[in-house]
């Protein structure tokens, strides 16, 4: 990659250049287009993905003596908006293509663009802050194939009319504004077009059948996130081209149209949150190419049909939260899934030994059910496991040593359970390390991209992210997977489990999150969970430990929730400081025998460590043995003066001879007395 200021006079002798790409570089600092003032030849300027570079379109100052057929600014910092004040733009008459997208732009939506520039073939404003409502020209424009203006700010509705005006569309992306109304039927007039984006908007009403009956073209339909309802697509209908189904989060009722086989190309169905019912028709598993089948969150019953074990390129399959029921089917060792979800049902019986057999599984999530047995020990060997979620059970028995083959595992969720027995110490020898960018579980994969003539690259949809439920810093939530990326985490909370804290724990140095509260665990806290660095929430409240909050945990600098409440520990609480003097009285209560703040009992000397006495760095030895005689001899005149007294006391009769003699003694002892004690000060102040 290139760096640096562009320097301007590199252009000046370049008078027959007509293509320019410095597209994805780290330029920098001030760019001006009156350095191509002399290259009245130039078609194409990419200067797209260099984020620190300031481009100036020096519009109404600068003249241009060439005509642009393509414009690609993506990711820029342009010092005007060039929608607002389009001088420069407008005079581009035979521009083709025009890339806007990522340069937050702001104000209407640019209705000109669309009326003056008339040989527009891509039009493309992603991600952008334009409001107001989608205008279209009134001329016809045989030429535009691709219009994106998805991510920004666009009200109203969808206009009727569309069709008419572009009848050439190829693909459409009004996705991520504030769109209303309904889906227009009159878009099943666009014979060529194979891709349609209007997810995430407010739009309302029925799926309109014309949209299936008359795009035969249509390969990826997005209509996620809207309030969409009726029937999901009808059995009588529907054209073998779709590749990509997005119904996700919309009201969708009625059950899985039974011709799914008729559509042979269909990789990928996402109807999760919508309120379909019904049961998994056995015709599913003749849909030979399917990769990705999401039916989570919907009203689907009966048992987890074992024809999806037919299903040999499935990828990703998720039906969780839904009302399946009977046990999980034991077929899909002929498959290679990478994430298998069928949490929040009503499956029973014991969780079979093959899922933990399967070399592609990288995220198993059966969470609340009512599976039962023990955890299975035949685990096989270089397994790619990273999230392992079987909270919520009935799963009985130790946890197996066993599980210390998923070297890659670093999120294990255990908890409420009835797991008894110790909790193994191999723990300690796992990694549990926070995953990486080029961890493959992430179940999000960039479709495609339409790459024109005009060398424009059009990029669309990505399949949304799965959740996976997870309870960190006491809130159960739904994490995105590409988010427990970021997370490490052990959770055995809830579970009978016994035994001593394995010290071992402590080198889990990247784990983010440990649970092992409300078990029946005895002895004291490890000393070793201060290496515990990238610890941000500890919780072994509710169990049987004993002794004293190490205070090396003050060395956590990222902890945020820490709980010890409801254990039989005494002595100090670790100090009120840093992040634990964030920490209120529920984190330790419930402990009868701990002392400090936050709690309303001091910390007496009997609850105090012995620590032995400081020594200022600037004390020498000398010093200490001088400050030791010292005391000896104000101790041994103390006691002198004290005898003195008494014989003072005893013998006032004697003669006034004895007396005086007596009388001079003490005045003399208190003046030494005095003397001693004024030194000891001027050197107990010379020190400080």
């Amino acid at each position: 990659m290139m760096k640096g200021n562009i320097p301007p006079h590199i252009f000046a002798g370049l008078v027959s250049l007509r293509y320019l790409d410095l597209s994805g570089n780290l330029f920098n600092g001030h760019f001006s287009f009156s350095s191509f003032g002399n290259l009245s030849k130039l078609e194409f300027i990419g200067l797209s993905s260099n984020e620190e570079l300031f481009v100036h379109l020096d519009s109404g100052k600068f003249v241009p003596s060439f005509q642009l057929r393509s414009l690609q600014l993506s990711h820029c910092n342009l010092d005007a908006n060039p929608l607002a004040t389009p001088t420069f733009l407008s005079s581009q008459d035979k521009l083709e293509a025009l890339d806007l997208s990522h340069n937050n732009l702001i104000g209407n939506f640019p209705h000109w663009s669309l009326q003056n520039l008339t040989r527009l073939v891509v039009l493309n404003l992603r991600n952008n802050s334009i409001m107001g409502a989608f205008q279209l020209p009134k001329h016809l424009n045989t030429s535009m194939f691709a219009l994106d203006l998805s991510m920004n700010l666009l009200s109203g509705l969808i206009p009727t009319n569309i069709v008419t005006i572009f009848p050439k569309m190829l693909v459409l992306n009004l996705s991520s504004n504030y769109l209303t109304g309904s889906i227009p039927s009159s878009l099943g007039n666009l014979s060529n077009l194979g891709i349609l984006d209007l997810s995430h908007n407010n739009l309302s009403g029925e799926l309109p059948t014309r949209l299936m009956i008359d795009c035969p073209e249509l390969s990826v339909l997005k209509l996620s996130n809207n309030n969409l309802h009726g029937k999901m697509f009808s059995t009588n209908y529907g054209y073998p081209s779709l590749e990509y189904v997005y119904l996700d989060g919309n009201k969708f009722t009625g059950p899985l149209p039974s011709n799914l086989p008729s559509y042979q190309e269909l990789y990928l169905l996402d109807v999760h949150n919508n309120q379909l019912s019904g049961i998994i028709p056995e015709s599913i598993g003749l849909v030979s190419y399917l990769y990705y089948l999401n039916l989570g969150g919907n009203d689907f019953y009966g048992e987890v049909p074992n024809h999806l074990c037919n299903l040999t390129l499935l990828y990703v399959l998720d039906l969780s939260h839904n009302s399946f029921s009977g046990s999980l089917p034991d077929c899909f060792q002929s498959s290679k899934p990478v994430l298998l979800k069928f949490a929040g049902n009503a499956l029973t019986g014991i969780i079979p030994s093959s899922y933990f057999n399967i070399s592609s599984l990288e995220v198993f999530d059966v969470s609340n059910n009512q599976l039962s047995g023990k955890l299975p020990r035949h685990i096989g060997e270089k397994l790619s496991l990273q999230i392992l979620v079987l909270s919520e059970n009935s799963l009985e028995g130790h946890i197996p040593i066993e599980l210390c083959k998923l070297r890659s595992l670093h999120i294990l969720d255990l908890s409420q359970n009835i797991l008894s027995g110790s909790m193994p110490s191999c723990f300690g020898k796992m990694h549990f390390r926070k995953a990486d960018s080029t961890d493959t579980y992430i179940p999000r994969y960039e479709i495609g991209w339409i790459e024109f003539s005009t060398s424009v690259r059009i990029e669309f949809y990505e399949v949304d992210i799965l959740m996976v439920d997870f309870i960190t810093k006491g809130n159960l939530y739904a994490y995105p997977t590409d988010h427990l990326l970021l997370m490490s985490a052990i959770d055995l909370a809830g579970n009978k489990l016994t035994g001593n804290i394995p010290p071992e724990i402590g080198n889990l140095n990247e784990l983010v999150q440990l649970n092992l509260s409300f078990n029946q665990l005895t002895g004291p806290i490890p000393e070793t969970f201060s290496k515990l660095s990238q610890i941000e929430s500890l919780d072994v409240s509710h169990n049987q430990l004993s002794g004293g909050i190490p205070w090396q945990l003050t060395q956590l600098n990222f902890l945020e929730v820490f709980s010890v409440a409801y254990n039989n520990l005494s002595g100090c609480t670790p100090g009120f400081k840093d992040q634990f003097a964030t920490f209120n009285v529920s984190s330790y209560e419930g402990n009868i025998g701990l002392h400090g703040p936050p709690l309303d009992m001091t910390c007496t000397s009997d609850s105090t460590p012995i620590v032995p006495p400081e020594v200022e760095e600037n004390q020498d030895d000398s010093s200490v043995e001088d400050d030791a005689i010292f005391f000896a001899i104000l101790a041994a005149s103390f006691v002198a003066a004290f005898w003195g007294c008494i014989a003072f006391l005893l013998c006032h009769r004697i003669g006034q001879h004895i007396r005086s003699i007596l009388d001079g003694y003490v005045d003399s002892l208190i003046e030494r007395i005095l003397m001693a004690v004024h030194k000891w000060t001027r050197m107990q102040r010379n020190r400080k």
